[in-house]
């Protein structure tokens, strides 16, 4: 979420094919964007001596960020069109989310007869909300004292 944050932020002031990409699907939620956005991401790393060998990895990451964000808005998926925002052909996305399925990493089911995948709820539990809600608390609170402490110090 900071990085999110940062990147819109400086958009303006600096930008790549990977910040851009970044934008488009989380941003803007542009997933027609954020397709154009890998394909130019693939050839950047590709072509840089640091991080040619990531390429793959980064290329999977993206396309489960592809896919969990298109999830996250939508309740059923069509397959081909899945296939088609994942760069990849219709077989091999169903094996993808498979496995996806499979590594318990995705709560859904694939309709083979239908040509669909089918969510499965997503609300995070009650301990999960908490837990995100009060992970910046104590900073908050830290700079809140401090900002209190150093306007009385000031007032005296």
């Amino acid at each position: 979420k900071e990085l999110i944050k940062l990147i819109k932020s400086e958009r303006y002031i600096y930008s790549d094919p990977v910040t851009e990409f970044i934008v488009c699907l989380f941003v803007d939620y542009d997933f027609e964007g954020a397709q154009v956005k890998l394909k130019e991401c693939e050839t950047v790393l590709a072509n840089d001596y640091f991080l040619t060998a990531c390429v793959d990895d980064f290329v999977e990451n993206a396309r489960l960020f592809i896919f969990e964000t298109y999830c996250r808005i939508h309740e059923t998926i069509d397959m081909k069109m899945l296939a088609t925002k994942l760069n990849m052909d219709q077989e091999s996305a169903e094996k993808w989310i498979a496995n996806l399925i499979r590594n318990a990493r995705l709560n859904a089911k694939i309709d083979s007869q239908q040509g669909t995948v089918v969510m499965g709820s997503q609300h995070p539990c009650i301990y999960e909300q908490i837990v995100e809600k009060t992970k910046s608390l104590t900073a908050r609170t830290y700079h809140l004292s401090h900002a209190v402490i150093g306007s009385s110090g000031r007032h005296q």
